[in-house]
């Protein structure tokens, strides 16, 4: 890790405690971490705007994740301010759009990086509501309380993940 890297990123500790910090907090306020759900919702919002009577007769999800804005949609948008406000006020400059073995092996173009990113979180947030779950909850919430099919599943999200970065980079040492 170069010297400039080490003062834009935590220390994986300090990381670590705070992400413990937030999930104690999630706990204790009843509200686990997670976010699939709001995506679904902001979803539902759209869809009512567009045939209420969709919505309305829409057995699964939208009785189960009714189109409401709570404390989960202020935590998405959060997260989204947040990263907003950490690339361009904290890193600034000397943060990096295209990354060099992004840009080695498949793209020097931010919008095409920018694109992949995008199109992979779709992707994978289809995945875990068409499981009838989220992710992240899964891995954080799940993970922090040692449930079994949270460990299984950050084990086989970290395989796919090195099988998928094997495959997208052609099989080059990554």
């Amino acid at each position: 890790m170069s010297q400039n890297q080490s003062h834009r990123e935590w220390h994986w500790v300090v990381a670590g405690i705070a992400l413990g910090l937030v999930i104690t907090f999630a706990f204790a306020t009843g509200h686990p971490v997670g976010t699939a759900t709001t995506y679904e919702r902001v979803a539902g919002h759209i869809l009512e705007f567009i045939s209420p009577e969709y919505v309305a007769n829409t057995v699964h999800y939208y009785r189960e994740a009714a189109p409401v804005a709570e404390w989960q949609t202020f935590f998405v948008l959060g997260l989204i301010v947040a990263g907003l406000i950490a690339r361009f006020f904290v890193v600034g400059k000397k943060a990096e759009d295209v990354p060099e073995m992004f840009a080695q092996h498949i793209s020097r173009s931010p919008g095409r990086r920018y694109w992949h990113a995008f199109l992979g979180g779709v992707f994978l947030l289809f995945g875990s509501r068409l499981a009838g779950g989220c992710t992240s909850g899964l891995f954080m919430s799940g993970g922090s309380q040692l449930a079994l099919a949270s460990l299984v599943f950050a084990a086989g999200m970290f395989v796919s993940g090195v099988i998928t970065a094997k495959l997208l980079y052609r099989g080059r040492d990554v």
